[in-house]
């Protein structure tokens, strides 16, 4: 005779749950991984990923032609060198590369903001994240991680691969010895863009819902903010105007981390990082009522 549990499980095929739990805030990896497929599904973002790729090539095609004009003609290789003075393998050489990659990331951004936030609270898929076991945290931490992800496949995942390209393309291994904090640079300057564009981009979504206007909202910070504070630098002529552009407020942090800020720009950094900061405060100020606000009746 069976008893009822064995019964139940040979009607239902229920199974007990033998594995391990994992922590609550695993469930942002999740959210996070969806929504990076949700964008790449998009044929509008594999073309600009090619775009990005198209510089990205441009860097590995030359530190590759520096490599082997050194090998075969030390001679040459200094003409070379004067010539893609851009691929010197000093830490400038990724700050540059990085800060290059931020048009494709800005357009790829803009485009995916209704995609990944805003089509959540025009059709309900944050209501249905929410009434599973999520929390609101999660959602936002989730989201955010997708951003992340998005901007490091174009900027700190590249920028890391020329690294080791260098270094393996070198007579020695002691490339790798000499500049490890080339790596701290990539994923600090990294993380600062990722943080930042993350935030803003969240901020702007969750508020807009629709396309044009977030598209609109983003090209002013990007292009007419830095129009308008060149210009008020011209008129005025006072450097400061320039912390209007944020791009270039991310670049000076990205230099600070490279250890590349020169003369002109230190006394600028402090400032900048004081912006980028005040930027990323609005931005948490402004996704907590928005996020605040869905109601889910369980």
């Amino acid at each position: 005779m069976r008893s009822d549990g064995a019964n139940v499980e040979l009607v239902s095929g229920y199974r007990d749950w033998s594995g391990r739990l994992r922590p609550s805030w695993w469930a942002c990896w999740p959210i996070a991984w969806t929504g990076v497929l949700l964008v790449l599904r998009r044929k509008l973002f594999w073309l600009l990923l090619g775009l990005a790729l198209l510089d990205f090539l441009f860097f590995f095609a030359s530190i590759y032609l520096k490599a082997q004009v050194s090998v075969e003609n030390p001679m040459v290789a200094r003409f070379v060198d004067q010539i893609l003075s851009s691929v010197t393998g000093a830490g400038k050489t990724y700050r540059d590369f990085m800060f290059a990659q931020g048009t494709v990331t800005m357009l790829m951004l803009a485009f995916a903001g209704e995609l990944l936030i805003g089509s959540d609270y025009e059709q309900g898929g944050l209501t249905f994240y929410l009434s599973r076991a999520v929390g609101r945290w999660h959602y936002v931490v989730g989201k955010l991680l997708a951003i992340s992800l998005l901007v490091a496949m174009t900027t700190a995942i590249p920028a890391l691969i020329l690294f080791v390209e260098y270094g393996l393309l070198t007579s020695s291994l002691a490339y790798f010895t000499e500049n490890w904090r080339i790596v701290l640079g990539i994923l600090g300057y990294g993380a600062v863009m990722a943080v930042s564009l993350s935030l803003l981009l969240f901020a702007l979504a969750c508020w807009l819902h629709k396309n044009v206007p977030l598209v609109m909202a983003w090209a002013c910070i990007f292009v007419l903010l830095p129009a308008l504070g060149e210009m008020l630098r011209h008129t005025y002529d006072d450097r400061h105007w320039r912390l209007l552009m944020f791009w270039r407020n991310l670049r000076l942090l990205g230099s600070w981390c490279f250890g590349a800020l020169t003369d002109n720009d230190t006394h600028l950094a402090p400032a900048a990082a004081c912006v980028v900061l005040g930027v990323w405060i609005v931005c948490v100020l402004a996704i907590i009522p928005r996020v605040r606000a869905v109601k889910v009746v369980s």
